[in-house]
């Protein structure tokens, strides 16, 4: 996955049994590029809009829950709307429009 211009470190979380690890990248654009570890290896990479990011942190645990399951209920409960909607994580090969 291509690089953010002028991406910096937006957070870095550790789940609660050091399994797990997301760190979140901002930069100019609208997206955030989203690195997800498990066991110390990049387990996912993915884009989510930068102004949502920090439910991603706020709701990790969840996330992690979700991962153990097998499913994206975690994701779901971060990207939510609140009104019955939800934004989901995209997976780019880069950063062109495909």
């Amino acid at each position: 996955m291509e690089k953010l211009t002028n991406e910096k470190v937006a957070f870095e979380e550790t789940d609660s049994t050091n399994r797990f690890k997301i760190i979140a990248y901002w930069g100019d654009e609208s997206d955030a590029r989203i690195e997800l570890y498990k066991d110390g290896i990049i387990y996912k990479e993915f884009y989510y809009p930068a102004y949502k990011i920090f439910n991603l942190a706020a709701h990790f645990e969840n996330i992690v829950s979700g991962e153990l399951n097998s499913d994206d209920s975690g994701y779901r409960v971060a990207g939510s709307t609140g009104l019955g909607g939800c934004i989901m994580p995209v997976n780019k090969k880069g950063r062109s429009d495909e």
